[in-house]
């Protein structure tokens, strides 16, 4: 990186500085990005969603206490957005809180409950509960939903998700429907849960979704998932190194097992297209050098590492680890990019997530080594692009059915 007093130009290692320490904004600046009405919604983390130059979107935190010694601070001038750090500064674009989030359902639930915009993508929890907590086993650096305390894992309905994608996707805002579920103990890892919202979402919307689950009991629901209309699947290891991730993960590893994890990846990348298998590899609770460890394992079986910054939660069980420093884990995201490139993996997928970088954005770690990628990158996110992906997938899947089911029906 060409050396400057700050990271304001490189909008790699400027998205990293800006989640780990914030920014400082006046409620005036607020007001005129139309970002001050997000204070008032319930049950939002609230984020300025900037996007800073190289299209390079980000979620800056400005609320939590911790920002007020942020080195960075959003100015308005003439109607254009600034980033300022000492005397230098970088314009951006300020993206407004969602329309949708004020709104509600028929039913009366306020949508931004069920539905979040995390850059290009809508995300979404239909069963805010996960059984690890129910069992005392969860994730140490989880503070769980506080809905399984006050609704006791509340469970919207199938009209209530599909209300929710509406109105992100009159916006603009459902381009990718992110749909999770938390930990079921039954064979098929929640997707037969999840499977009328996939199958409704699909039927209704011209857009692509992202399942993100545990892995199931056994590989035949790996099948169902890409059967049902999922176009990408995400089983996330989290802790790469083995007895960390029995330590920190102590209900996957007991119920689930890291072995299992694995081979549920390897097989996912087997039947989804190349670049639409993930797994998070949290950057911060193991050594730097575990986390080069499993970006090499999952890029050279297919998968895609994505890495989202330890944060600590209020509530959560973690306690001894600390908010990483950007120089610290910038090599990550260069060795991410380099061996995502190796192993050809398609990286217009995973994209335009504004709350973890992403394996293209790590091209701002290793120098202009990407602009046929940029290229692709853009054609996908043109409505021609869009609608050409979502084609290409809804092809694909049909083929790739049924031939599965001819082979199912010779193996009778």
């Amino acid at each position: 990186m060409k050396q400057t007093k700050t990271y304001l130009h490189n909008p790699g290692y400027l998205k990293i500085d800006l989640m780990l320490k914030g920014i400082r904004v006046d409620k005036e600046v607020l007001k005129k990005a139309n970002m001050d009405k997000c204070r008032n919604l319930f049950d939002v983390a609230c984020g300025i969603d900037v996007i800073l130059p190289h299209n390079t979107w980000v979620t800056v935190p400005y609320i939590e206490d911790f920002t007020k010694d942020s080195p960075y601070e959003l100015m308005e001038r003439d109607g254009r957005f600034f980033i300022t750090h000492g005397d230098e500064s970088v314009q951006v674009s300020v993206v407004p809180t969602p329309e949708f989030y004020t709104l509600k359902t028929t039913t009366g639930i306020q949508l931004s409950r069920i539905g979040l915009v995390h850059g290009g993508y809508v995300a979404i929890t239909p069963a805010t509960q996960c059984d690890f907590f129910n069992k005392a086993i969860e994730c140490r650096y989880c503070a769980g939903n506080l809905d399984i305390y006050s609704n006791k894992g509340r469970v919207y309905s199938v009209e209530d998700v599909l209300e929710t994608v509406e109105a992100a996707y009159k916006e603009g805002k459902a381009e990718i429907v992110y749909i999770s579920i938390g930990f079921s103990d039954t064979p098929d890892g929640g997707i037969e849960f999840l499977k009328p919202y996939i199958q409704a979402i699909k039927k209704h919307f011209n857009t692509l979704v992202a399942v993100e689950a545990l892995p199931p009991k056994e590989n035949r629901w790996v099948d169902e998932t890409y059967a049902v209309g999922a176009d990408s699947v995400l089983y996330n290891l989290e802790i790469f190194n083995p007895k960390l991730f029995d330590e920190i993960c102590p209900g996957r590893a007991t119920l689930i097992g890291r072995e299992r994890y694995l081979d549920a990846l390897r097989y996912a990348t087997t039947i989804f297209p190349n670049g639409t298998v993930a797994s998070h590899l949290i950057v911060g609770l193991e050594p730097i050098e575990s986390t080069m460890s499993g970006i090499d394992y999952f890029t050279n079986i297919g998968v895609v590492p994505i890495l989202p910054i330890y944060r600590p939660s209020l509530g959560a069980k973690l306690s001894q680890y600390k908010m990483p420093a950007t120089k610290d884990i910038a090599p990550l995201y260069g060795h991410l990019y380099r061996a995502v490139t190796a192993n050809k993996i398609n990286t217009t997928w995973v994209r335009d997530i504004s709350i973890v970088t992403t394996p293209l954005e790590g091209r701002f770690f290793v120098g202009d080594e990407a602009r046929m990628k940029t290229w692709m990158q853009n054609f996908y996110k043109s409505r021609l692009g869009l609608k050409a992906a979502w084609s290409l997938a809804t092809l694909r899947r049909k083929l790739k059915v049924k031939v599965g089911e001819s082979s199912a029906h010779r193996d009778k």
